[in-house]
This record gives C-alpha cells, sequence and structure tokens, in this order.
C-alpha cells in the first residue's frame, strides 16, 4: 500500500516538475536570441532621425520611427528624444524631411552623418526608409504590410556598422457576404478611431516589422552618459 502512494506521489511531483522545467527552458531560448551588451562598441548614444518616405502615407514615417525609437534602448543603446532631435535640426540645419538627409544622393546637398553627430551630440545615427505602409480592405480581400529599412552609421567615422531591411504582412480573404460586410464596418470604425487619436493602423504590422529587425542590430555597450 505504502508503494503504491509513493508512484502516485511521484508522478503528481513529476509532471509539475517537467512542466516547470520546460517553461524554463523556452524562456531562456527566447532571451537567448538576443546576445548581451557589447562594451567593446564605440557607440553608446544614438539619434532615430526622420524617415525617408517612399510611401502615399503622410503618418506612416512618424509610427514607424517612433516604434524604433522606443525599441532601440532594449538593444543597449542610449537615445535622445525625438523631439529634440527634429527641434535641432530644424533649427540649425533647416532639416525637416527625412528626404533631406540622404547624403548618398549628391542632388539633395545633405549633411554628412559627422556633421549630424557633431551636432546633435551622439555616437550613431539610424538612417531610415519606409518603403511600404498600406492597408487594403475591400471586405473580400483584406491586406495590410508594412516595409521599411535602416541602417545604423557610426556618427563619428561614418562607417555603417549595421542595415536590414525587414516587412510584416497580413491577408484573409472573406468569401461569405456577412463576413466581407463585417471587414467592411470595422475598416470604417478603425479608421474613425485612428483618425481621431492618432493611433498607428498597422501597429500589429509594425510592431512585428521591427522584432524582425531588432534581432540583427549589433549590441550596445549600454553605457549611460
Amino acid at each position: 500500500m505504502s508503494t503504491r502512494h509513493c508512484n502516485q506521489f511521484e508522478s503528481c511531483v513529476r509532471l509539475p516538475l517537467l512542466g516547470t522545467v520546460l517553461f524554463t527552458l523556452v524562456f531562456l531560448l527566447g532571451c537567448a536570441t538576443l546576445p548581451p551588451a557589447n562594451p567593446n562598441n564605440p557607440v553608446a548614444v544614438v539619434a532615430v532621425l526622420p524617415m525617408v518616405n517612399n510611401t502615399n502615407d503622410l503618418d506612416g514615417p512618424v509610427f514607424v520611427r517612433t516604434a524604433v525609437n522606443e525599441m532601440v534602448p532594449d538593444r543597449y543603446y542610449e537615445t535622445i528624444s525625438i523631439e529634440q532631435i527634429d527641434q535641432v535640426l530644424k533649427d540649425s540645419m533647416g532639416i525637416t524631411l527625412g528626404g533631406q538627409l540622404d547624403f548618398t544622393n549628391p542632388g539633395t546637398g545633405a549633411p554628412s552623418p559627422q556633421e549630424i553627430g557633431k551636432l546633435l551630440g551622439v555616437d550613431g545615427l539610424f538612417y531610415g526608409t519606409l518603403v511600404e505602409f498600406k492597408q487594403v480592405i475591400t471586405g473580400f480581400y483584406n491586406s495590410k504590410k508594412v516595409k521599411a529599412r535602416f541602417k545604423l552609421i557610426n556618427a563619428k567615422t561614418g562607417e555603417i556598422m549595421w542595415e536590414n531591411e525587414a516587412e510584416e504582412s497580413r491577408s484573409e480573404v472573406n468569401l461569405s457576404i456577412s463576413g466581407a460586410a463585417e471587414a467592411a464596418i470595422k475598416k470604417v470604425v478603425g479608421t474613425a478611431v485612428t483618425k481621431a487619436f492618432k493611433a498607428n493602423p498597422l501597429k500589429s504590422e509594425t510592431n512585428s516589422m521591427i522584432s524582425k529587425l531588432k534581432k540583427t542590430i549589433p549590441s550596445g555597450p549600454a553605457i549611460k552618459r
């Protein structure tokens, strides 16, 4: 009788312990996807600059840039506020658009990364281009897509330390009239809400895209000024 009770007890204990071990392993593996801080990285403080906009959406660059600025500290960099960046660029250089920062295009007369870095007092600069930011909701066919590319430049040397492109898209097809009608209603309501509160209509896609970029960004030194 005592042996039977012991086995039952052991089984009851093993199952929760096994679940705990598996959960811990999954958690640790998830954390391991991002490397630790790199104290040898000379770039500690960065600025996420206004983006070049290759879309027809005027708010898209603002939404994506803001999300990137919020993500960058997770990669062990210190950032300065977007408001501060925009104010300094406007007052000192008359720059208000990302296209004016495209130093790779001689026709823009854009300042060099070294000039901007010195002006802003930062070690690195994130340059970004919004390639796609769109949603198509007809009721029967609905799609959302965000695509952008970024690069991190050493503001002291002009060296490109990292660059990558990522995208996130979702689509669905409604074969029923009721499903299409429901999607159309959601579009009307959703558009009204996002305009009223200036919310990102593609927030989920934006965050997923940025998560992909985040995994590839080299680690900063985690040094605060």
